[in-house]
């Protein structure tokens, strides 16, 4: 059995949509964070002098990265390019929100997903997995604030 339920009250509808949209947009704003701190983890590297590889060539040194992320972890970062990559949209006057990498950076895709060279870093859905239960008391705690006392 469902009950439908219509409200006409202008005012009461306006809360609700606000307040819907203020959730979302606290929700969307937090896993934007955790993603980015997902990524945060430094791959750090050292500096190995190299030869001269053509007389004119000023490259002394290189840096080797001797500590990458393991198959079924997030990624390290070494240059922090594919963290700023993580974008977030929200459009609160059609309550939708949308969290990804920009154009340039779709290489985190790739190490979300795996190639068949590259074994899979998930980071993406990962963190969704760990912080929905966060996400769900932040996007309806903040609505019941919102929502007017009859």
């Amino acid at each position: 059995m469902s009950v439908r339920l219509k409200v006409n009250d202008k005012q009461l509808n306006a809360a609700l949509e606000n307040a819907t949209a203020d959730g979302m947009a606290m929700a969307t704003q937090y896993y934007h964070s955790e993603l980015k701190r997902a990524v945060n983890r430094p791959n750090t590297g050292t500096r190995v002098k190299v030869k001269r590889q053509t007389a004119g060539g000023n490259k002394t040194s290189r840096t080797i990265y001797n500590n990458p992320s393991n198959p079924g972890e997030a990624p390290r970062k070494r240059t922090g390019f594919g963290q700023r990559g993580i974008v977030r949209e929200i459009d609160r006057q059609k309550i939708m929100a949308r969290v990804g990498v920009t154009k340039n950076a779709i290489y985190m895709y790739y190490l979300e997903l795996g190639t068949k060279h590259i074994a899979r870093r998930p980071w993406l859905m990962a963190t969704l997995k760990k912080k929905k239960q966060v996400m769900a008391k932040l996007f309806t705690t903040k609505s019941r604030k919102q929502v007017p006392k009859t």
